[in-house]
């Protein structure tokens, strides 16, 4: 069956190191819109953290963003969410705050995070587009004074060690949904949001298959995608578990394998 959308993970995947859109991946992406493909990013990002390259790139339908919480359109308007109470939010930063790690938030389509980088945070990320993001001094204090809901909550990790013991609290203490884009870090959704029942929610409204749709990606936050799409391409550079689940495996990022995954799937060779 023909491939009418590819969902089309971001970091990792259709960025190198975080942030660059490769001029091959944007032919390649232009090539299947040309070609009557639906391309759709699908990321952990904000909508506002996604690069301006890619966010204004012509003829993107829409961006499935904070791992499905916040579906934007072509203009940059939210057409669906699916979203963190805030309350709850505020608990979960609570116990957070217990743990060495940085931790953001995604709300309104935006990330933010706190005044204070911690310097391994720096070390980390370099002059990047991280410290773009609006920044406040307490997290937690700022949800609980906006009390608006929230799409997402991030942390990066310093004791990756300590991860299953705080996936364990949190989910014992709050309602929600646990992923994560490394082996660092958490990510923190409603229960119903994930990429791939967004995905979902954007095929019943083009009218598309689950058949007809191809997903691209390497890390933990992209499985539910795979699960439920028709042809699953796992990065060179992908977590083994969606390598198992892939019915193909592209090039790592460093060497466009995203673009190279887009080829494969305009030219019909991959289907």
């Amino acid at each position: 069956m023909a491939i009418r959308l590819v969902a089309l993970d971001l970091d990792g995947t259709a960025l190198k190191e975080h942030r660059v859109f490769t001029k091959r991946t944007r032919q390649a992406v232009l090539a299947a819109l040309a070609a009557g493909i639906l391309v759709v990013p699908a990321t952990g990002r904000s909508y506002v953290d996604i690069p301006e390259e890619l966010r204004l790139l012509p003829g993107i339908p829409c961006f499935l963003t904070s791992n499905g919480a916040n579906i934007v359109d072509g203009t940059g308007h939210s057409i669906c969410t699916d979203l963190i109470p805030w309350a709850w939010c505020v608990r979960a930063l609570h116990i957070l705050e217990e743990y060495d790690m940085q931790p953001s938030v995604h709300m309104r389509g935006s990330s933010i995070n706190l005044k204070t980088a911690d310097p391994r945070i720096v070390a980390r990320y370099g002059n990047s587009d991280y410290f773009k993001r609006s920044s406040v001094e307490n997290l937690a204090d700022y949800v609980a004074e906006q009390k608006t809901d929230v799409e997402k909550i991030f942390a990066v990790l310093f004791e990756p060690g300590r991860k299953a013991e705080l996936t364990a609290r949190l989910t014992s203490e709050l309602p929600l949904g646990v992923t994560a884009s490394g082996s660092d870090n958490i990510e923190l959704n409603s229960l119903t949001a994930s990429k791939g029942h967004g995905l979902s929610m954007l095929c019943e409204q083009f009218g598309i298959e689950a058949a007809q749709t191809a997903v691209i990606g390497d890390s933990i936050n992209d499985i539910s995608m795979f699960a439920f799409a028709g042809c699953s391409v796992a990065m060179g550079n992908g977590e083994a578990c969606l390598k198992e689940m892939a019915c193909y495996e592209t090039e790592a990022c460093e060497e466009d394998g995203a673009a190279k995954a887009l080829e494969r799937l305009v030219s019909g060779e991959w289907k």
